[in-house]
């Protein structure tokens, strides 16, 4: 290998670049471009350093991953950016200085971003690649870097268990809720190592009938294999259940350590507001005319009906796309590919006016965007 290699992941495989990188030993950057997104992985040696997303700063995909595993929140994330740009220091350097995370505490973080980006772009099945030979600056001892080869091993045994245990978490937007104890479950289980019942107390835990299943793997700090296997075994051995989209609650964004509760102020609040909605609905009928009158259970403005049917489409497209995921372990070129899977009609795909959705691939996932009209 010379300084530089580059490809097209038709031709040559992800398990082939892993293999002649620690092969041969290299130190460099290998950089991984598809599915709307792009993924470097940092080697020394041979040795997998760290893996990430590339965001919009250095330390981007750290700071996404701290404050989804609920360490840190968005005003700190903020504040981390512009100091960091300020000073030309890391991420690592300001947390820790700060005092907000400990340095053991902070390299886990690392270590689960860099298992979870290379479980992503293991499930890959197109793409490029380009790994350029160079110094790579890293505080890591030798003994903490594990060879490309066994990360190889290692994730394609996960990515051959993945199709075993996902059809029971239909998608990372599924809320579950306990049907029994844990130590029902324990009782239960068998031919599960210690480590696997760990998890799945673990995860039992978080299950609150309000969690998404992305929000649960990511305050479990499991890693996504991890946490949706234990979820997997806990729906399968019916100690848990999936929740009615209907009767799902929208989680709110506070402190995973603590619950949050409606103050009292804040009911009156919303009973006042509903109190003047209710004069200023009974005022406009009033303006209305004696025909609207003349039918007071007749409904004038149909806008909630509207947006209460457009929710559900828009719900029924979005988890069809998760199914796919969750299939193919790929997100779709184009909507017109979950009709073809049988996911959805191609009436499903388009608004009553007949205008089509249509989504775009982040680096958190794909994004369902309704119709513009």
């Amino acid at each position: 290998m010379g300084t530089s290699l580059r490809g097209d992941l038709k031709d040559f495989g992800i398990a082939d670049v892993f293999q002649l990188i620690g092969q041969q030993r290299k130190t460099g950057v290998l950089e991984f471009s598809g599915n709307g997104q792009q993924i470097q992985i940092r080697f020394a040696d041979g040795a997998v350093v760290s893996a990430a997303p590339v965001g919009s700063w250095p330390d981007a995909a750290l700071a996404e991953m701290l404050m989804r595993c609920g360490l840190l929140n968005r005003d700190r994330i903020d504040e981390l950016r512009r100091e960091c740009g300020a000073s030309a220091s890391t991420l690592a350097g300001v947390v820790t200085a700060r005092g907000w995370l400990g340095e053991d505490e902070l390299r886990k973080i690392e270590e689960l971003l860099t298992r979870e980006t290379i479980f992503s772009v293991l499930r890959w099945e197109s793409g490029s690649f380009d790994f350029a030979a160079k110094e790579i600056e890293h505080d890591r001892s030798g003994g903490l870097l594990l060879g490309a080869e066994q990360i190889l091993m290692d994730g394609l045994r996960m990515v051959d268990e993945w199709q075993s245990f996902a059809d029971l978490v239909p998608s990372e937007e599924t809320v579950f809720r306990r049907l029994l104890s844990f130590d029902q479950y324990a009782e239960r289980c068998s031919g599960e190592t210690s480590g696997q019942v760990a998890n799945a107390e673990r995860v039992f835990e978080l299950v609150d009938g309000r969690l998404p299943v992305r929000r649960i793997i990511d305050l479990s700090m499991l890693g996504t294999f991890d946490a949706v296997r234990a979820l997997a075994q806990l729906h399968g051995a019916n100690i848990v259940e999936t929740v009615e989209v209907e009767t799902q609650q929208t989680p709110a964004e506070v402190d995973p350590r603590a619950a949050h509760r409606p103050s009292r102020l804040g009911m009156l609040a919303a009973l006042a507001a509903m109190a003047l909605l209710a004069v200023v609905t009974t005022s406009i009928g009033l303006r209305s005319g004696v025909e609207a009158a003349s039918d007071p259970f007749a409904i004038q403005r149909p806008a909630a009906l509207e947006i209460a049917r457009s929710t559900h489409a828009k719900h029924r497209v979005r988890h069809a796309l998760e199914t796919y995921w969750f299939t193919h372990a790929r997100w779709p070129t184009s909507l017109a590919e979950l009709e073809e899977a049988g996911f959805v009609s191609q009436l499903e795909l388009a608004s009553e006016g007949g205008h089509p959705y249509y989504f775009a691939s982040r680096e958190n996932g794909a994004w369902l965007l309704a119709p513009d009209h």
